[in-house]
């Protein structure tokens, strides 16, 4: 993909100051989206830009200006296809993250309900994974992928769903308290009550439970429903139920330099989740911003380890363009 020189400058949109490497980090995930966008092309399979990734192609015809990371979404029986998929489907230096990964390393490395395709670091020469990523330096650059599945006509069934999930994901985020406290085994045993399922003991339990939840979150077939969800969202908010019909259809909207795929009713959406989205609101990312903050110390201490005396963004530029080779 093709940027300007300008589009990586620091800029003010909207009142918001995004600096370089924040410049950096949108052009690498649109990186990944593209070879996302190529697989799913190739095979036909839809998928619309989702949650922040959304609201910024239809406001700002781009990132929305405090956000730093891309989101799509796939009705389930796409999200199962591209799951098949993507091992093989991805051209060498990206990978699945996440509970469907290979090994245990990368299932560790997005520790989250969804799958997320990242650019694998053991993959890649840090010189051309900088050439790759318009000089973003920072390791495992990527997006996430959500499932958008059926909610049951039947107020039992989707209780039962909604009571194994939202024991389920707590259990697997204080999977550590809870083995130090010694009260992990009881949690599982009341899992495999509420869930009717034995629990494998043992190195790969805490991801046969993600995959697990990732089952029952997609028990009930869309063809039979008339709303969607993402499970994780509805335990907590029960409005969160999307019209089917909301994505019976395709519109592409521009973000940044290309053009993603949304809903045709994105209005509707957009309106159930943040009521008049037109007016921004900052300060409602779903993590820390920017998501790289926490490596920065120590990306200036590898720059000066090979003796780069410049900035952190003159090394990147030249890393990036060639100029520099470490």
């Amino acid at each position: 993909m093709i940027f300007s020189k300008d589009f990586l400058k620091r800029e003010i949109r909207d009142g918001f100051e995004i600096d370089e490497m924040m410049k950096r980090a949108w052009t690498a995930q649109m990186e990944v989206l593209l070879v996302v966008d190529e697989v799913c092309q190739r095979h036909g399979l839809q998928y619309f830009a989702y949650a922040g990734t959304l609201l910024g192609a239809v406001r700002h015809q781009g990132f929305i200006p405090w956000d730093d990371d891309i989101d799509i979404c796939m009705k389930r029986n796409d999200y199962d296809a591209l799951i098949r998929i993507l091992p093989q489907g991805l051209p060498y230096g990206f990978v699945v993250a996440g509970m469907y990964a290979a090994n245990e390393r990368l299932q560790m490395a997005a520790y989250v309900p969804q799958l997320r395709v990242i650019a694998d670091e053991t993959l890649w020469n840090f010189n051309d994974y900088m050439k790759r990523f318009h000089g973003f330096p920072y390791q495992r650059v990527g997006i996430d992928i959500f499932p958008l599945d059926a909610v049951p006509q039947d107020i039992e069934r989707a209780k039962q769903q909604k009571d194994i999930i939202r024991y389920g994901i707590p259990l697997l985020r204080d999977w550590e308290i809870l083995e130090k406290e010694q009260r992990l085994e009881s949690a599982l045993q009341k899992l495999e009550q509420l869930s009717g399922m034995q629990i494998p003991r043992g190195k790969g339990s805490r991801n046969w439970i993600w995959r697990m939840l990732d089952a029952v979150s997609s028990l009930y077939r869309i063809d039979e429903a008339e709303e969607l969800t993402k499970y994780d969202v509805w335990i907590d908010r029960d409005a969160f139920r999307l019209k089917k019909e909301w994505f019976d259809e395709v519109v592409y909207l521009p973000f940044e330099n290309i053009k993603v795929p949304v809903p045709v009713g994105y209005d509707e959406f957009l309106t159930l989740i943040y009521g008049d989205y037109m007016r921004p609101v900052r300060g409602t990312a779903g993590h820390d911003y920017p998501f790289y903050g926490h490596m920065e110390n120590e990306l200036k201490k590898q720059i000066a380890a090979v003796g780069f005396t410049g900035s952190v963004e003159e090394f990147c530029d030249k890393v990036s363009t060639g100029k520099l080779y470490v």
